[in-house]
């Protein structure tokens, strides 16, 4: 996040607030099942067979399939038209779809399958060489970094670079409080609807500001050596798309 430009990084932290949000509206519903945070249901996965509550497993492990299934589908969708804009939209089309489903189904049988989807495809939003770059809805690295960057500002490094990976886990932290009360208030599937519209807000900001600064129409994946930098610092300033 070195490279990243303020613009990237209200984007970023803004999507980690939705991100947030969701998985506290998928935790009520799926009662104690996460939507975003695959460690966690990984461990719950692992403890379920441990202990041969096979029915249980099966629950957790067709949300970590989803989840992967829309990693997949995000890697795809930011190959084409815009890939930033693309994948957006794909995380929206997803989400209203679980919405959509309530109607059909119980919401917990939705969001088992279309909550999970939507993060995993969210996650593409931002690439470097066909790689997430900035992780939206999983923080442990996150803050490993903010703590080792911590440590860079007291022996002269930047001073204030820690606080912008804090900053994501804040966000999601914030976004967990808002959707578990909006959840209390509204119902699971009017909560999500709130999260659809949110992303229709954040898709047309990020397309006018691409379209702005000349970089609407170009796949991550035709881009991807300008993407936004995260792990190391790169020999130079990369123009981030």
């Amino acid at each position: 996040m070195r490279s990243a430009h303020r613009r990237e990084i209200a984007l970023a932290v803004t999507l980690s607030g939705i991100a947030g949000y969701l998985d506290a509206v998928g935790f009520l519903e799926l009662k104690g099942s996460f939507v975003s945070f695959m460690s966690g249901n990984t461990t719950e996965l692992a403890t379920q067979l441990g202990t041969g509550r096979l029915g249980g497993a099966g629950t957790v492990a067709s949300i970590l399939a989803m989840f992967f299934c829309g990693a997949v589908i995000g890697a795809i969708a930011a190959r084409f038209w815009d890939g930033r804009t693309t994948v957006l939209l794909t995380t929206t089309v997803l989400l209203a779809a679980s919405a959509l489903a309530c109607v059909f189904v119980a919401p917990s049988s939705a969001f088992a399958i279309g909550l999970p989807a939507a993060m995993g495809a969210m996650n593409s939003t931002f690439l470097r060489k066909g790689e997430v770059s900035i992780g939206l809805t999983y923080m442990t690295g996150t803050l490993v970094k903010a703590g080792q960057q911590l440590v860079e500002a007291f022996t002269g490094g930047p001073r204030m670079l820690w606080l912008r990976n804090l900053s994501l886990w804040f966000a999601l932290a914030v976004g967990g409080m808002i959707g578990a009360a909006t959840h209390d208030l509204t119902g699971p599937t009017s909560a999500v609807w709130i999260s659809v519209a949110a992303m229709l807000v954040v898709t047309a900001a990020t397309v006018a500001v691409r379209r702005r600064t000349g970089r609407f129409g170009v796949p991550s994946a035709g881009r991807a050596a300008r993407e936004t930098h995260v792990v190391h610092d790169p020999p130079s300033p990369d123009e981030v798309s």
